[in-house]
């Protein structure tokens, strides 16, 4: 049993108990070596990094959770196709570090990786960078949140040729290099080289012009593409320019319509000035100066000629017959874009979809008279970009596909089955688990945390000759078993006898940056209550109740169970986990019925499937 009382009691008082935070990991050390290009790391704990390549330009982002690097960013230059690195806070509880590429080289992302030499020491690898003949340059997808910690996207997008590979010095010598302007979900992003940048913001007084000054700048050498106009946050043109030489100044010039709302500047830790309005004005196209901006729009009502899906340049393209207001939200997993006013013109037909698309499904409805809905659901792994304007009559929703990069554990366990910071053991296959029900599973990069509730001194619920700690304790090294054979890395809080409190418990979880946490557990009422049987499931969050939901479902399809139904409660391990999490009654020790099958091998086998099987249908 959970001990219900134990854990509710915990969950009252963990503002006392738990008040002072989880001690975090320290990065001790760090070295490149520049002829094998490998950047060695070392933190004093164990840790659990995560790792992308993300383009425009290209780096490799690796994140330390659970670590603070206790002093300012670090930039080191590296050469050879190797701009530089930099080591800096990414947030309270998060290290970061960027390995940048010079502009005109790129990557093979199957040959990074990052590599856990033991549970305190990981290499990063990357091969040789190559040349190529492009830079990436024009409309951004999705970005990191607000963009200002890297100030790039994780998508591939239009090129542009370029006269030389070599970048171009400056033609302007100043502290601080532009190297580009961003989009970002919330405004934009500019990109800095050298020292941190100062900014000012000047609105003009017929509030038509922002003036964005960096003093003591330079537009950096190369091609720095135009920035992007923003038509959903009102701005209609982006000009950047070279203000003066002497002084250096560099001005980024947005144009706003009249009534459209100031903007903030915020320079970033990391290398950057992050630009935000200080509203969110109404999506809207604008008249503009330029002829390369859409006029404003027409109060007539828009016509949808035509959706296709441009596989060549993972966009979906939307013609219409003038510019047209549109807007866009979420709903679950769907990306909806409304246009308005609009209308579907006769012919207009879904485009199809085929397997390996970046798309699962789109969907084409008039919405009410004057209303168009484009529904998207994109495929696993792909992110839906910010809306562009590529002319008077198309828009544009850029697909980016993530380049996650594998990260593998060390090959040696953490020696010591007492450590605090989970086991990841090696289970024996288990007899005919090679031809059980069990779902493949595709997203290859999914760590579970199992934990067998109770152990040492704390037994748990004890009755009718059964101790809790010693069934949790078998489901669960069954559960990573039928997990580990279908290719999941499973942790577990502890793989032996000892005893572990609640919070390790939850820090077990955070510094593996686990994809999903699952406690394991008995249940009991009392011996005078025969009559009580049945599986219960727990949740807290919402995405803990459809893992629950899951698991719950999946073990009532294939046991003869009793069921108590999927319940929402303010445990301790639920409450204080950051991932998805829940916690699993597998019968009541004290029950007629249950105690018979929780003490017979076979059901304790038949319960672990189950289980295993619903965590990997939540991560499907």
């Amino acid at each position: 049993m959970v001990s219900k009382i134990r854990l509710l009691l915990l969950s009252m008082l963990g503002v006392l108990v738990f008040s002072l935070p989880a001690e975090a990991a320290r990065l001790l050390r760090w070295q490149f070596n520049a002829t094998q290009n490998r950047l060695e790391f070392t933190t004093d704990s164990q840790i659990q990094p995560r790792a992308q390549l993300i383009f425009n330009p290209t780096r490799v982002v690796v994140d330390l959770p659970g670590t603070r690097l206790g002093r300012p960013m670090v930039k080191e230059s590296v050469g050879n196709g190797i701009r530089s690195y930099r080591i800096g806070q990414f947030d309270k509880q998060t290290t970061r570090i960027v390995v940048e590429l010079e502009p005109g080289y790129t990557l093979d992302p199957k040959q990074v990786s990052v590599k856990g030499l033991s549970r305190t020491n990981w290499a990063l690898e990357l091969p040789q960078p190559q040349r190529v003949g492009t830079v990436t340059s024009g409309s951004s997808s999705s970005s990191n949140g607000s963009g200002s910690l890297v100030g790039g996207d994780k998508t591939s997008i239009s090129t542009q040729p370029v006269s030389q590979v070599t970048p171009a010095q400056p033609a302007v010598q100043a502290p601080t290099q532009i190297t580009e302007v961003r989009q970002t979900p919330d405004g934009l992003f500019i990109r800095t080289d050298g020292e941190t940048p100062k900014v000012r913001v000047i609105r003009s007084r017929d509030r038509k012009t922002i003036d964005i000054e960096i003093p003591e700048a330079a537009l950096g050498g190369g091609i720095i593409p135009s920035p992007p106009a923003v038509p959903e946050l009102g701005v209609q043109q982006a000009i950047l320019s070279q203000k003066s030489e002497k002084p250096p100044v560099v001005q980024l010039r947005l144009k706003v319509p009249q009534d459209a709302p100031d903007w903030r500047a915020t320079v970033s830790n990391l290398g950057g000035i992050v630009l935000l309005p200080k509203e969110r004005p109404q999506p809207t196209q604008a008249n503009v100066d330029s002829q390369s901006q859409p006029p404003a729009v027409s109060s007539t009502i828009a016509t949808l000629q035509g959706v296709s899906l441009d596989r060549g340049r993972n966009q979906l393209l939307m013609q219409v017959d003038q510019p047209v207001r549109y807007s866009t939200r979420s709903e679950g997993n769907e990306y909806v874009l409304t246009l308005s006013p609009a209308k579907l013109a006769p012919q207009v037909q879904e485009p199809r979809v085929y397997v390996g698309d970046r798309v699962r499904r789109v969907t084409i409805k008039q919405q009410g008279p004057q209303s168009v809905e484009i529904r998207l659901t994109p495929s696993r792994g792909v992110s839906v970009g910010s809306i562009q304007v590529l002319n008077l009559k198309l828009l544009s929703l850029p697909l980016a596909r993530d380049s996650s990069i594998a990260v593998t554990p060390p090959a040696v366990p953490p020696s010591g089955n007492n450590s605090p910071f989970g086991t990841t053991p090696t289970i024996q296959p288990l007899p005919g688990a090679t031809d059980i029900d069990l779902p493949p599973l595709f997203n290859r990069r999914a760590v579970v945390v199992i934990d067998p509730g109770h152990g040492g001194p704390d037994p748990g619920a004890v009755g009718n000759g059964l101790r809790e700690t010693d069934i949790v304790l078998d489901v669960s090294r069954q559960v990573t078993a039928f997990l580990q054979q279908q290719g999941v890395q499973v942790i577990m809080t502890r793989n032996r006898e000892f005893d572990l409190d609640l919070q390790p418990r939850v820090d077990i979880a955070a510094r593996a940056n686990a994809t999903a946490f699952v406690s394991i557990h008995a249940n009991a009422i009392s011996l005078s209550r025969p009559d009580v049987n049945g599986v219960e499931s727990y949740y807290y969050g919402g995405g803990g109740k459809a893992l629950a939901n899951q698991i719950h479902q999946s073990i009532l399809q294939s046991i003869n169970i009793r069921d108590r139904k999927l319940r929402k409660a303010r445990f301790y391990v639920l409450r204080r986990t950051s991932m998805p999490a829940a916690l699993i009654e597998t019968g009541f020790i004290t029950g007629a019925e249950d105690h018979i099958k929780l003490a017979d091998p076979a059901f304790r086998t038949r319960m672990a499937r189950a289980i295993a099987r619903g965590i990997l249908r939540y991560l499907q």
